[in-house]
């Protein structure tokens, strides 16, 4: 299935694309895919800097994802300029998400309901799932769970690489 990523979130450039590649392993790339997006939407300057993207949180109303579903990586999804930028995988592991806003720059978390704890844990959740800091977490989510009748986030996080929670 079509994972779609975007290129900039909260008006930053979320540097996904080079995040995701620091997660995989080298074997699973090929040089044409290595060459088309090192051509077009790889920054080596930021390679270097970035901590690996492991995972990624979904909505999923319909239970399509599950272990054993194949990732197609895009960004620019559903665009003239859509773009495969990592090779097929197959998910890993599924886990249960839960978020609620909680107070001030407070969103509870729960991974298979059990709740993370402490700014440490959740900063590296958040580091995991691309964002790289906490702030930037919680400015792209706090909006999603506010605007939610029920003022909280249900879905799934998707992993790609054996490290899971």
């Amino acid at each position: 299935m079509i994972l779609p990523f975007s290129t900039i979130i909260n008006k930053k450039p979320s540097y996904f694309v080079e995040k995701i590649w620091k997660a995989l392993s080298h074997h699973e790339i090929t040089q044409e895919l290595a060459d088309a997006t090192f051509e077009n939407y790889f920054n080596w300057n930021v390679y270097g800097k970035v901590q690996p993207k492991l995972h990624t949180i979904r909505q999923d109303a319909k239970n399509r994802w599950k272990v054993g579903t194949k990732i197609h990586f895009y960004i620019n999804c559903r665009q003239k300029n859509m773009f495969q930028f990592a090779p097929v995988l197959k998910v890993k592991a599924i886990q249960d998400v839960f978020m609620t806003y909680a107070y001030n720059d407070l969103i509870q978390i729960s991974i298979d309901g059990k709740e993370l704890f402490g700014y440490d844990e959740r900063l590296k959740f958040a580091i995991n799932d691309g964002f790289d800091t906490w702030e930037d977490f919680f400015n792209y989510f706090y909006p999603v769970i506010i605007n939610n009748q029920k003022k909280q986030f249900t879905g799934k996080l998707i992993h790609w690489t054996n490290k899971i929670y």
